[in-house]
């Protein structure tokens, strides 16, 4: 019989556990999240077209050490909006609830919008946001 030792499986963990557009965002006092009116898409009656104020909430694991995370929205390669934050993890991991607020976005064009998510300046996490215009209705 061989002694053979094996090496405990490792799980590949998912670094973002959600990011998402929403009107609203809040954490109340007992640490509950609360986001209003979450969107998938742009949707504007012309172009270019400014949206007022949105938020970018998302949950992101951070392993241990200094790092640096940096959130932006892109279109094409032109960046939209971009913030950035540097986080010192002392332990394992930890899950990091990030709120980032947008206002007066101008988009112009119907190219998607692009959300990614940094670490380091790894890209741990892009979502394509549609942008739509809207059709004027037809008159009879």
């Amino acid at each position: 019989m061989t002694d053979t030792k094996q090496e405990p499986k490792k799980i590949k963990i998912n670094p973002v556990e959600f990011s998402m557009l929403c009107d609203y965002a809040s954490v109340s006092m007992d640490r509950k999240l609360s986001l209003n009116g979450i969107f998938e898409r742009f949707v504007f009656k012309k172009m270019p077209a400014v949206h007022p104020q949105l938020f970018v909430v998302s949950k992101v694991l951070i392993p241990q050490g200094d790092h640096k995370l940096t959130f932006s929205l892109m279109q094409q390669d032109k960046v939209l909006a971009s913030a950035s934050m540097e986080r010192n993890v002392e332990q394992k991991l930890i899950a990091h609830n990030h709120f980032w607020a947008v206002r007066n976005l101008k988009i112009e064009s119907l190219d998607p919008v692009e959300m990614q998510i940094l670490l380091d300046g790894r890209q741990i996490f892009v979502k394509r946001i549609p942008v739509i215009k809207l059709q004027a209705p037809q008159k009879d």
